[in-house]
């Protein structure tokens, strides 16, 4: 981590985020028009569904990818290499050991369940479901471990390189998920294969990444520490509950409520506003995901006055960049939407506000949460943020019997709110500051001098 200075690291990392950023946004933004052409807003929707209800497998991780590696960065910050090469060893025998075993488990229990009827789903067949709930288990598998493989790209400070690799991942994906569906005319188990696919090969190059950058990664599955186990039983926790109200809650959550309360529709145009609003999150994980390992490598060699100042710009850039997107959204939005669904999505200024909005809401405690889950220090936020959030996702489930989609738009709204705050309170108590000064360094920059004291 000390080949490079902070700055080259970090203008390398957020190069290499824009570039993976690029990579995401374009193929979300191009995806929809692709499987919307071949498969019609309702075979949209249901793949919409089941892909938001093949997410909760990844849950059978317990959040050990990212606090592993948040572990590894900051036990190579502290000049800690053995400590780094154990973290890494236990968190590859415990991917095949426990998590392999539980993701079947899993798929036992999905198919013993009516998950076509509950979904409402009539474009994908019973057979079908099953096909891919277990192609998207194998692509989150194999997902487990390149998380892990990955830390030690970013503990040795080579994370710019990791994120162009991802990036390049991401197009190879896009085109892999495209031909099959335009080309070969493909079906939503098609495409769900060839995503499996392009992550096998994922690995396979990280994993050469990793063995030339990291002497000291190499697995060794005879490795079994109980106590290094026990010792990560907390903060793994604590970062699965947290993305469980995030992702399971907030993002996938009124995908699944929707499918079965009003049908694969409804989930096309939700997911359709939802996936506009994630290219304010693509934009800001540039920013976020290199902060991220920078905050997490500071804290490790006990810099905190650094990583506090890393937390303040990155609410900064997080705040200009949402001003840009959603300013083009409100000018641009009839026209985009328009031709990015082949006319069958209609733009509604006042929905695109509530999801705005949602967004803003998200905007709020954004890095907090990301410098709280790069230390591992989510485990108490997260269950008070876990029960919040489902709060108010069956508050917008409610909803949405009676006001359809707005509604279900509003209990999300609330859900971002309450977790921004929570995290935020949680971030500006473990620097020892008010939220008086926080909110004041955010406007108007950080007194150097004062903050030096």
């Amino acid at each position: 981590m000390q080949k490079l200075g902070i700055r080259r690291r970090f203008a390398a990392g957020v190069f290499g985020q824009a570039y993976t950023r690029v990579a995401y946004a374009l193929s979300t933004i191009a995806l929809v028009p692709i499987l919307i052409g071949a498969w019609g807003l309702e075979g949209y929707g249901e793949w919409m569904a089941l892909t938001a209800l093949a997410t909760y497998f990844s849950y059978s991780n317990f959040g050990l990818v990212t606090t592993s590696a948040n572990e590894i960065v900051m036990a190579i910050g502290a000049r800690e290499e053995l400590r780094a090469r154990r973290t890494f060893q236990m968190s590859i025998n415990v991917a095949v050991y426990v998590v392999l075993p539980i993701l079947l488990v899993l798929l036992a229990v999905a198919a013993c369940l009516p998950i076509a009827k509950i979904l409402q789903l009539s474009a994908v067949r019973p057979s079908g479901v099953m096909l891919i709930l277990a192609l998207s288990a194998v692509q989150l598998w194999v997902s487990t471990l390149r998380g892990i493989l990955v830390a030690a790209l970013y503990a040795t400070g080579a994370y710019g390189l990791a994120y162009f690799e991802t990036g390049t991942m991401k197009f190879v994906e896009l085109l892999a998920v495209g031909g099959t569906v335009l080309i070969l005319g493909g079906t939503q188990v098609a495409a769900a294969a060839a995503i499996a696919l392009v992550g096998l090969i994922d690995i396979v190059i990280i994993y050469a990444l990793a063995r030339r950058a990291a002497p000291w990664a190499r697995p060794d599955m005879r490795v079994f520490d109980t106590r290094w186990l026990r010792s990560q039983v907390k903060p793994a926790l604590g970062f699965a509950l947290a993305n469980l109200s995030t992702q399971g809650v907030i993002v996938q959550g009124p995908r699944v409520i929707l499918s079965a309360a009003l049908g694969p529709p409804a989930v096309a145009i939700y997911a359709v506003y939802a996936t506009a609003m994630r290219l304010i999150d693509q934009l800001l994980l540039m920013v976020a995901l290199p902060l991220e390992i920078e905050i997490a490598h500071h804290v490790g060699s006990n810099d905190r006055a650094r990583a506090y100042s890393l937390i303040v710009s990155g609410t900064q850039a997080g705040w200009a960049l949402f001003g840009i997107v959603s300013f083009g959204f409100l000018i641009a939005g009839n026209m985009i939407f328009n031709f990015w669904t082949h006319d069958r999505v209609e733009f509604s200024l006042s929905l695109m506000t509530l999801f705005l909005l949602m967004s803003a809401c998200n905007q709020v405690g954004r890095i907090n949460a990301h410098a709280l889950i790069a230390t591992n220090r989510m485990y108490g936020p997260s269950i008070v943020t876990l029960v919040g959030c489902c709060i108010f996702l069956l508050l917008g489930g409610f909803l949405a019997r009676h006001f359809g989609i707005p509604g279900m738009a509003i209990g999300i709204i609330c859900a971002e709110l309450f977790y921004s705050l929570v995290v935020v309170r949680a971030s500006i108590a473990w620097h020892g500051i008010t939220a008086t000064k926080f909110l004041r360094d955010v406007l108007c920059g950080i007194n150097r001098d004062r903050s030096a004291q």
